[in-house]
């Protein structure tokens, strides 16, 4: 239990203030001796973590002001002692207090009643008053729970409706009792209650508010015209809630007037004016910014606005997304005009020769007689030698005219000269391939972010529809599994239900919250990402439409007998929209390298699909990125992402060896036929699809495993297999290639598909 030193100031108020509705329950039920309504709203809050200690003087203090005999403090310290023992009780076991226990509670802490039964009176009466006690006291309790645990403020179930609406009508009741000297101060709470009522509470909530004062104050005066004319005063105020404050509140005056003065409805007095005045008043005479800090419980204010905003935003955001994805797409043909060499460019041995003759001949004695002699330039002189350069790297005196060799008296630099102008046109066209192919892996990735935001974007303008009823109904049924749900947020996109609840943080991890949201949406739902904290005590869950299967994986690796680390990769991961990706990547070679190398593939792959790159964009940027590095990055891929709500299968192949589709009676067979990624500088992936069914494994190997077995050797185990299990696939095709000798890094990967 808290001390009472953690307790702020404002707090210890609020438990002060509590001995006004304990005497107001408590004056409610006295009748012939009888004790009140008093305990029943007792053990409600100490059922809600009231502190015990600070409540209990409150209740005692509000039911001796109600009834200060003997009996009546007995039956008010009975309640004391069995919810004083019943804490003491749980909390030594440690078992929560449930809400049949603490009715339990309350029925005990009645049992004093019988004692003091009037004489003349049969025990009945008794009966009656205790059940009459254990009916408030249930209300109370769902009352108090949904206000002080739940903090809910403005949707409360049915049952707890019905308990607020009962509490009310007792309290009011106890209230219309209290007479000083005249002055009713019932009148005076239900002016304030209806001037407050008219901003704070929508017209349902405030005319229930206001119609159960009402019944109290008719049960109390066995006048049924109690309970009319306070209706009449809110629904004539209500008519004029648009203008200043002053006209419904003269609304409502001239509405008692007419119910009291003309149709007399009640004993109409001075003070019942008076009171009724005061009450309008004191709210009409606050000042703007106090009215504007009275909480606001009408649901057009917190959910229902969000969702306005949300369907009218959704155009401009669609409108954005496609200006930004038309900005990539500019960007992309930017990028994509290669700049490419003149037309009239020199073919690559003459250029090499011109190179030689403005470097080497440039500073000769003798060049203006060669000049002469040949009728200018002497560059063509150089074209063999140049072509013995770009072809082998080097040039000899073989590759020079006679007409050089027999006159030239710098034929080592000519020879040198060739052989560097060789290297340094290759240098320049290595430098410009490699341009262009950084122009081409840019504009395709501009290309590729422009569909993806278009694809958002036309996501994002897809139509969502809204349910109200069945976010009511959810928070109803999940209070019954005693699960606090503040805020639920139920719409329809593309015919898919998706929801998002805000709970407390220890309902978050029960079983029965992800039970009760399948049920009553009647759909089997999934938790989408994970759940977002909210202050200290609350946390949001999202939720989406399972798909019809569900997938169960298994794998197996092994690396090669003389190699530190194993060169192959695999994933199995989940994939936005109900898809799972599921690939093996065996980097070239073995050992640190090849692994470092594959699992680098693996996980850009990884990550474009995740961020909704197509196959061909995805692979096409990433194959030319690894050739953008310059060395021997390349590695044989192996991809199948599967549809969980289609059951189709999409195989997608760069130099992998054959996949496999174990089925009831056979086994598919996936080949391959396009190189491994980062060989060739477009890449060319070999696609196929299939349709799975509910007891059909997906499964990828390495070469490792082919080589050992054969395509048909793999076969062969998987249909000889029996097991659906997909680990014991991996085991056995694992087992089989280490018998039969498998001499690299094996891997398998086995996914099984499982109705919902």
């Amino acid at each position: 239990m808290k001390k009472l030193a953690g307790y702020r100031g404002g707090d210890i108020v609020y438990y002060l203030l509590s001995v006004v509705p304990f005497f107001l329950a408590a004056n409610a039920g006295i009748y012939e001796g009888m004790s009140g309504l008093a305990a029943g709203l007792y053990t409600a809050l100490v059922f809600c973590r009231c502190n015990y200690f600070l409540v209990s003087p409150m209740f005692l203090a509000g039911s001796a002001l109600a009834d200060a005999s003997l009996q009546g403090i007995v039956c008010a310290a009975a309640p004391i002692a069995v919810m004083g023992a019943a804490k003491l009780i749980h909390y030594l076991s440690a078992r929560p207090m449930g809400l049949f226990a603490a009715n339990v509670y309350a029925f005990a802490g009645q049992l004093p009643a019988f004692a003091f039964v009037p004489a003349g009176y049969e025990l009945r009466f008794a009966i009656a008053s205790v059940a009459a006690n254990q009916l408030f006291c249930y209300c109370a309790l769902l009352i108090c729970y949904a206000l002080i645990v739940r903090g809910v403020r403005n949707k409360l179930t049915t049952d707890e409706t019905v308990g607020g609406a009962v509490v009310v009508m007792i309290l009011s009741l106890g209230l219309y009792r209290l007479d000083i000297y005249g002055f009713m101060p019932f009148f005076a709470v239900l002016g304030w209650t209806v001037m407050v009522s008219l901003r704070s509470f929508s017209v349902p909530a405030a005319l229930l508010i206001v119609f159960s004062m009402g019944m109290g104050g008719s049960i109390a005066s066995l006048d049924m015209s109690v309970c009319g004319a306070a209706v009449a005063a809110y629904v004539a105020a209500c008519a004029f809630k648009k203008l200043h404050v002053l006209f419904p509140f003269a609304a409502m005056m001239l509405s008692d007037l007419l119910a009291g003065a003309f149709f007399e409805a009640f004993a109409y007095t001075p003070l019942h004016i008076a009171a009724l005045a005061a009450g309008g008043l004191c709210y009409v005479l606050l000042p703007k910014k106090l009215k504007a800090r009275i909480a606001v419980y009408t649901p057009e204010n917190r959910i229902a606005g969000a969702k306005r905003l949300l369907s009218h935003g959704r155009a401009e955001v669609f409108a954005r997304l496609n200006s930004v994805a038309n900005v990539f797409y500019e960007m992309g043909k930017s990028f994509s005009v290669r700049t490419d060499r003149p037309e009239n460019r020199l073919p690559a041995p003459q250029e090499v020769a011109r190179d030689v003759m403005l470097t080497v001949c440039a500073g000769c004695p003798r060049r203006e007689g060669c000049q002469a002699a040949l009728g200018g330039d002497t560059s063509s002189l150089f074209v063999p030698a140049a072509s013995s350069a770009l072809l082998t790297g080097d040039a000899g005196a073989a590759d020079m005219p006679t007409f050089v060799t027999s006159r030239c008296c710098r034929i080592d630099a000519l020879l040198a000269g060739c052989k560097s102008a060789a290297e340094r046109y290759k240098k320049r066209e290595e430098n410009a391939k490699r341009l262009d192919l950084s122009q081409r892996v840019i504009a395709e990735q501009m290309y590729g972010v422009g569909n993806m935001i278009s694809d958002v974007a036309e996501d994002v303008n897809k139509g969502i529809s809204f349910d109200e009823r069945a976010e009511n109904r959810l928070i109803e049924e999940l209070s019954y599994k005693n699960i606090v749900c503040t805020e639920a947020v139920l719409y329809t996109k593309e015919g898919k239900v998706q929801a998002s609840l805000t709970v407390r943080r220890a309902d978050a991890r029960k079983r029965a919250l992800d039970e009760t949201v399948s049920a009553v949406l009647g759909n089997r739902m999934q938790r989408v990402g994970e759940a977002q904290p909210l202050g200290s005590d609350k946390v949001t869950l999202s939720f989406a439409a399972a798909p019809r299967y569900c997938a169960v994986f298994g794998e197996a690796s092994v690396r090669k007998s003389d190699s530190a680390d194993n060169g192959d990769s695999r994933a199995v991961r989940k994939l936005a929209g109900g898809k799972l990706f599921v690939a093996v990547c065996d980097g070239m070679g073995s050992g640190a390298e090849a692994q470092a190398n594959s699992s680098s593939t693996l996980a850009m792959v990884e990550n474009f699909y995740k961020a909704g790159f197509g196959n061909e964009a995805a692979l096409n940027m990433i194959n030319r990125m690894l050739m953008m590095k310059g060395a021997d990055e390349f590695s044989a891929l192996d991809i199948c992402v599967i549809d969980l709500e289609t059951a189709i299968a999409h195989f997608v192949k760069l130099g992998g060896v054959q996949s496999f589709v174990k089925r009831a009676d056979n086994v598919d067979v996936i080949e391959s036929s396009a190189l491994p990624i980062g060989i060739v500088e477009e890449a060319t992936p070999y696609s196929d699809s299939r349709l799975l069914s509910g007891t059909d494994s997906v499964v990828l190997v390495s070469d490792g495993i082919v080589d050992a077995l054969g395509a048909d050797g793999v076969r062969l185990v998987l249909s000889r297999t029996d097991t659906l299990s997909p680990q014991e696939l991996c085991d056995t095709l694992l087992a089989k290639a280490t018998e039969y000798g498998a001499k690299d890094d094996s891997t398998a990967v086995a996914v099984r598909l499982i109705a919902g």
